[in-house]
């Protein structure tokens, strides 16, 4: 005796064209969800930087007026009206997730990434440097101050992304 069929042979099944084309399909979407995610990552990236730059740059500015008194945290003395830093050399300062200062970094960390600076993880770099300005009559002389926010800390120089501040100090 023979068990009736339900569905014809012939449809119960999926072709090959069938699978090529739904693996087709994904071989193009997932890369593309893939490089929205990463973008997307990167924009928060960004948006954070952006949000603690309220906290870093003053930080900032307050260790370089703690520097020229003498009275620096992580600073070395700096001499009001001078260039800084040295040619060829860096001045950077280490700051935490949440815009806190955790103290100064050396050129050779600075150049290929810091992840960890006294046992705190770092979030952003920001290299300071004061250079002359251009003055106009009437115009106290000064110095150009160029803040550049960097983050992550921990890859290297290149791969960094960069936020740049201008400012003048007297």
């Amino acid at each position: 005796m023979k068990t009736p069929r339900s569905l014809p042979a012939r449809i119960a099944g999926t072709s090959l064209i069938e699978v090529l084309l739904a693996m087709g399909v994904l071989a193009v979407a997932l890369p593309l969800v893939a490089a929205v995610l990463a973008r997307s990552g990167q924009g928060c990236a960004a948006a954070q930087a952006e949000t603690r730059c309220g906290w870093i740059l003053p930080a900032c500015l307050d260790e370089i007026e703690a520097a020229h008194t003498g009275s620096a945290r992580f600073l070395p003395d700096l001499t009001r009206g001078q260039s800084f830093p040295a040619p060829g050399d860096v001045l950077v300062l280490a700051f935490a997730d949440d815009g806190r200062a955790l103290g100064c970094v050396g050129r050779d960390a600075y150049l290929s990434g810091l992840g960890r600076l006294r046992g705190e993880s770092v979030r952003y770099l920001a290299s300071l440097r004061a250079d002359p300005a251009a003055t106009r009559p009437n115009m106290q002389p000064g110095r150009a101050l160029r803040v550049t926010l960097e983050f992550p800390a921990a890859v290297p120089l290149a791969k960094r992304h960069h936020l740049e501040f201008f400012t003048r100090l007297p």
